[in-house]
């Protein structure tokens, strides 16, 4: 046996059903509790496990087993069908890397259509991440204010969450968006659909409209990246009578 951590196959099982998050409180922070005590059967049974932040662990431990196989039954983050939480961590970044390229103070990393798609701050010696990334239809699929991450969880097949890193994957072996606070540097990586346009990030090349280019710092300049139309696409909200995105150009 390998202690009490379960194997990658069943923590993955116990995340989706749990909506990525605590069964209780959608804290994307979590453990896996046995239902079925540790002491009385020493398994990795995922119908007696659930998935709960640390907090909520230590206090279901404690309450009759009924409680805990109600909260997995329905989890807050299924009923929501969104998962957040505040993604940093405790080092001075002063740069960000996406994919190959190195950006530093610029105003936006990417920008499509006068959207900043990336972007970062320094606020009080913490780096602070801005990221906006949207479906096809333009609404936000995952959106992280002031390191304040959000996003929607029904086209994800799996998302791990730790204090200061996070991957999405929409399939098995196919990683949509990974963000790490870990090293010296916020590092960026994924592939990513914009307006029709895939970008993808990584360390050894980025890639985006059939070319490929590496290696790149982009330093003091208003935007390292644009792509997409030459105006500004809009972003559709509620208060319109058929919310969809609209297009702005530019007067020349």
């Amino acid at each position: 046996m390998r202690g009490r951590t379960p194997p990658a196959s069943i923590a993955r099982i116990l995340r989706q059903e749990s909506g990525f998050g605590c069964a209780v409180c959608g804290c994307p922070i979590i453990e896996y509790h046995h239902i079925i005590e540790w002491r009385e059967e020493k398994h990795f049974d995922p119908e007696h496990m659930v998935a709960l932040c640390p907090s909520h662990h230590s206090e279901y431990g404690k309450l009759p087993k009924s409680k805990s196989y109600s909260v997995k039954a329905n989890p807050i983050n299924l009923r929501n069908g969104r998962i957040s939480g505040y993604l940093g961590g405790n080092k001075e970044q002063k740069l960000l890397r996406l994919g190959s390229m190195i950006v530093e103070d610029c105003v936006s990393a990417i920008d499509y259509g006068g959207n900043s798609i990336i972007s970062y701050r320094q606020i009080d010696g913490e780096f602070r991440l801005n990221v906006f990334i949207p479906d096809e239809e333009f609404w936000p699929e995952v959106e992280i204010k002031q390191n304040n991450m959000a996003a929607s969880i029904g086209q994800f097949w799996d998302i791990e969450f730790k204090t200061n890193w996070v991957k999405f994957r929409r399939a098995k072996g196919n990683v949509f968006l990974t963000i790490d606070f870990r090293g010296e540097e916020v590092e960026i990586d994924g592939e990513l659909t914009l307006g029709g346009n895939l970008i993808s990030l990584s360390e050894a090349q980025n890639r985006m409209g059939g070319g490929t280019f590496k290696n790149v710092k982009m330093q003091n300049c208003h935007t390292a990246l644009a792509i997409g139309p030459d105006g500004r696409v809009f972003r559709p909200n509620y208060a319109m009578r058929s919310p969809r995105p609209w297009y702005m150009p530019r007067k020349h």
